[in-house]
C-alpha cells in the first residue's frame, strides 16, 4: 500500500502530528539512534532543524580560506548546500534519505515550519536527497490534534508556496553576500574580527547613535507658568530662559480675566487592541516582565510545540476570515474551562480582527482551543500565555470600553488651555487588561465659569532621548522611519507604501540577532535598557570609516526588492544581482583604505596532541617562532612550548584542496616563517591554473594561509 513520508522540521512537531494521526503510535528505531513511525498510511520522521547549510566561501575555491580584501567582494556563480559535518546530522538526513526512496512512499509532505525559514529547511533536504516523488506542504496555524487533522486533509502541492520560499532563499542569499562580504572586508581593514550583517549592523549603529546622544545630551533649564490650585491645573505652552521672565508672565496671566470658554462631553467607545504581532507581544513582555525577545519567542515557542498558542513568528495583527470557526471554538473552551469570568468574551465578527489582506503568512498569536491549567505552568509560560489570553479575551469583549469624556477650555486673552477627563461607563476590554491611555477626573466646571488664576514658575529641564528597551527597538526594527519622516513622506505615495513595508530582520530572526550582538559584546541589556560597549563603538566607527552603511537607507531597497519576490515581480537572481553591484561599490571604496599591519582569521583555539609519557613522538626540526621542538605526532606536528601556537594538521584541509599535502619537508620550511611557490594549481571555481607561494602564520592561535600571487 502506497505511503506519504511526513518529514517535520524538529522531533517535537513530528510527535505532535503522530499524535493527531495515531493515538497510540509505534516508533521504528533506527540503529538505537533515531527513528520513524509508521502505519498503514504514513511515515512521520523529522530533521533537527538546518540539516543542511549554505557552503562557506573556502568550499568553493580553498585559495579563499586566507581573508584578504583583495579578493573581495566573493560572489558564487550558483549558491551551494552542504550538510552539515555533525555526525547526527549527518546520520539524520541518510535516514531521511532512505525513507525517500522506499518503493512504498508515494509522496512526501514538507512539514516544516510555516514560515520562509521553515519552508527551505524541508525543500533543501528533498532537493539534496534528489528526491523526484511529488511534494505536499502541511501548513499548521497551531500544533492542536484538529488542526494538524484538518491540515493533512487540506494539503495543497509545495509548488504553491514557492513565493514564500523564493523570498526565503533571496534573503538567505543576500544575508550570505553581505556577511561573509562585509565581516571580511571590516575584518581585513580593522585588525580585529567584526560580524557584520544586514541587519546586526543597523542594531549596532541605532543603539551606538543613541547612546551617544545621550552622553552628549546637555540638559538646558528653563521655566513655565503653571497654574495648579482647585483640581485644576493649566501650564503654559510657553519656554522661558529664566526665572525673573517667567515671573512676569504670571504676574500678567494673574491680572487676565480666566474663564472656561467652551465645554464639550460626548459618550466615546474607545478602541479596543489588536492581537498580539511576536514584535507586539515581545515589546510587551519586555516592559511588563523585563523579557528579552530571544527569551519571548522561545517560551512562545515551547507553548505552541505543547499546542496552547497560535505560530508565534508572525508579523500580523489580524485573523484570517476562514479562521471564523477557530475563533468561536476558542472562545467555547474558555467558557468550558472558566464558566463565569469570562461571560463577556462573545464571537465577534468584525474586519477590525479577520482581515485577510493584512495577512502575509500567518495571523496575530492567540490561543488555542486547548486551554491548559496555567496555574501548572512554569511561572515564565504562565506570563506569556496569559498576556496573550487576555489580549485574545480583550479582542472579543462582547462590551465596549465606553466613558463620558469631557474637554474644557481654559482662555485668558492671551493662551488656551485644553483639560481633558474621563467617566467610565463600561470596562469593555479593561475588565481583561488595563486601557492604553487613561484620563483623570475633571473638577465640575461649566461654559462661563470663572477661575481665580494663581500661576507660578516652575522650574524645567530638557531631558536626553530616551535608552532603547525591548519595546522601542523591536519598533525601531519593525519599522525605522519615524514618524516625523513619515509625516514628510505622507504626500508621496509610493515612498509611503515603500516606508510602510520597510523592516529589519522579520519577526522570526530579529530575537536572535539581537541576543548575537549581545554575545558578540557590541551592545548590552540591563534593566531593559539597551547600551553599548567600547567594542561595539570600535565596529560603528570603522564601519563608518569604511563607508560600509548598513542602517535603513540601504536596507529600504533590499527590503522593497524582497517583497517584490514574495509577490513574483522580481526572480531570486535580481535580488543576488542587485546585492552584488552594492556590494562591489562598497568593496571599491573600502579598498582605499589600506589592510591591518597582518594577515587575519577569527581567533580559534588550535587543539594540540599530548604527548606520550615516554615521550617517543619523533622530533622533525626546531620551531621557528620560539625554539622549541617540533613533534610529528600521530594526527599533527606541533611545538613542545605549550605557550606556542605552532601547530599543523597532517591532513590540513587548505593543503588538500590546493593538490599539495603537507609533508614532513614543507612543514619544515613553513614552522620555520618561509613560504614555498606551487606552480599549477588549479581554481575549483574558474578551472584556470596558477602559481602562487604560500605562507603559514601562527599569529592568532590557529593556522593562517596566505597566498603571495605571480604578478
Amino acid at each position: 500500500m502506497p505511503k506519504i513520508l511526513i518529514i517535520a522540521e524538529k522531533p517535537s512537531l513530528a510527535k505532535n502530528i503522530v499524535a493527531a494521526i495515531d493515538p497510540r503510535p509505534k516508533w521504528v528505531a533506527d540503529k538505537g539512534k533515531s527513528g520513524w513511525f509508521e502505519n498503514d498510511a504514513y511515515i512521520v520522521s523529522s530533521a533537527f532543524g538546518h540539516l543542511l547549510e549554505l557552503k562557506d566561501a573556502e568550499d568553493y575555491d580553498p585559495v579563499l580560506k586566507s581573508w584578504t580584501s583583495s579578493s573581495l567582494p566573493i560572489i558564487p556563480e550558483k549558491f551551494e548546500y552542504k550538510i552539515q559535518k555533525d555526525a547526527g546530522v549527518r546520520a539524520q538526513y541518510s535516514m531521511l534519505k532512505k525513507l525517500m526512496k522506499r518503493e512504498d512512499v508515494s509522496s512526501v509532505v514538507n512539514a516544516g515550519d510555516s514560515d520562509r525559514e521553515g519552508e527551505i529547511i524541508i525543500r533543501n533536504i528533498i532537493t539534496e536527497a534528489e528526491c523526484k516523488k511529488p511534494v505536499y506542504r502541511l501548513w499548521m496555524p497551531d500544533q492542536t490534534p484538529r488542526t494538524i487533522s484538518a491540515e493533512l486533509a487540506a494539503m495543497k502541492s509545495d509548488a504553491d508556496y514557492d513565493s514564500l520560499a523564493a523570498e526565503g532563499y533571496a534573503r538567505t542569499f543576500i544575508d550570505w553576500l553581505y556577511g561573509i562580504n562585509l565581516t571580511r572586508m571590516a575584518t581585513v581593514k580593522s585588525g580585529k574580527l567584526l560580524r557584520v550583517g544586514r541587519v546586526t549592523s543597523p542594531i549596532v549603529t541605532a543603539i551606538c547613535e543613541r547612546e551617544r546622544a545621550i552622553a552628549a545630551f546637555v540638559p538646558e533649564k528653563y521655566f513655565v507658568a503653571v497654574h495648579d490650585a482647585d483640581g485644576i491645573k493649566l501650564t503654559s505652552k510657553k519656554k522661558l530662559g529664566s526665572r525673573e521672565e517667567c515671573g512676569e508672565l504670571c504676574k500678567k496671566y494673574n491680572t487676565l480675566k480666566t474663564v472656561v470658554s467652551d465645554k464639550k462631553s460626548e459618550r466615546k467607545n474607545l478602541p479596543r487592541p489588536r492581537l498580539f504581532s511576536l514584535s507586539d507581544l515581545q515589546g510587551e513582555a519586555g516592559k511588563a516582565f523585563k523579557f528579552q525577545p530571544k527569551k519571548v519567542l522561545d517560551i512562545l515557542q515551547k507553548l505552541y510545540e505543547a499546542g496552547y498558542v497560535s505560530y508565534p513568528r508572525t508579523n500580523s495583527q489580524y485573523m484570517a476570515t476562514a479562521e471564523k470557526q477557530k475563533a468561536r471554538d476558542i472562545i467555547d473552551a474558555l467558557h468550558k474551562a472558566y464558566p463565569g469570568p469570562f461571560d463577556k468574551v462573545r464571537f465577534r465578527d468584525s474586519k477590525y480582527i479577520f482581515d485577510d489582506s493584512k495577512i502575509e503568512s500567518h495571523s496575530g498569536i492567540t490561543p488555542t482551543y486547548s486551554i491548559p491549567d496555567v496555574n501548572a505552568l512554569p511561572d515564565d509560560e504562565k506570563k506569556i500565555y496569559s498576556t496573550v489570553f487576555k489580549r485574545f479575551c480583550a479582542v472579543f469583549c462582547s462590551e465596549e470600553y465606553t466613558v463620558d469624556r469631557t474637554t474644557l477650555t481654559v482662555d485668558n486673552g492671551e493662551e488656551s488651555f485644553t483639560l481633558t477627563g474621563d467617566v467610565v461607563i463600561t470596562k469593555g476590554y479593561t475588565l481583561f487588561e488595563p486601557p492604553k491611555k487613561k484620563n483623570g477626573e475633571l473638577p465640575p466646571l461649566e461654559k462661563g465659569q470663572e477661575i481665580t488664576p494663581a500661576f507660578k514658575p516652575v522650574e524645567k529641564e530638557t531631558e536626553p532621548p530616551p535608552h532603547y528597551t525591548a519595546e522601542t527597538l523591536n519598533a525601531y526594527l519593525k519599522n525605522p522611519y519615524s514618524a516625523t519622516e513619515k509625516k514628510e513622506l505622507k504626500d508621496d505615495e509610493e515612498a509611503m507604501e515603500v516606508i510602510s513595508e520597510v523592516e529589519l530582520g522579520t519577526e522570526a530572526t530579529r530575537a536572535g540577532l539581537i541576543d548575537a550582538a549581545i554575545k558578540s559584546k557590541y551592545i548590552t541589556l540591563s534593566k531593559n535598557r539597551y547600551g553599548i560597549t567600547p567594542g561595539g563603538e570600535f565596529y560603528v566607527d570603522w564601519l563608518a570609516k569604511l563607508g560600509i552603511n548598513m542602517a535603513k537607507d540601504r536596507t529600504l531597497n533590499l527590503s522593497k526588492s524582497l517583497k517584490q519576490v514574495f509577490r513574483g515581480e522580481k526572480a531570486v537572481g535580481d535580488v543576488v544581482s542587485e546585492a552584488t553591484a552594492d556590494l562591489r561599490a562598497v568593496c571599491a571604496q573600502a579598498n582605499r583604505l589600506e589592510d591591518a599591519p597582518r594577515d587575519f582569521l577569527p581567533e580559534r583555539k588550535h587543539p594540540k596532541e599530548t604527548l606520550p609519557k615516554d615521550g617517543s613522538f619523533p622530533v622533525l626540526c626546531k620551531c621557528g617562532r620560539c625554539g622549541g621542538d617540533i613533534y610529528s605526532g600521530r594526527r599533527s606536528w606541533f611545538c613542545s612550548n605549550p605557550d606556542c601556537p605552532v601547530s599543523l594538521d597532517k591532513k590540513e584541509k587548505y593543503f588538500e584542496k590546493i593538490g599539495r599535502p603537507l609533508t614532513d619537508e614543507t612543514v619544515k620550511i613553513f614552522v620555520q616563517g618561509n613560504g614555498i611557490r606551487f606552480n599549477d594549481l588549479v581554481s575549483a571555481r574558474t578551472g584556470k591554473k596558477y602559481s602562487a607561494t604560500v605562507y603559514v602564520g601562527f599569529a592568532s592561535g590557529y593556522p593562517q594561509f596566505r597566498m603571495k600571487f605571480d604578478k
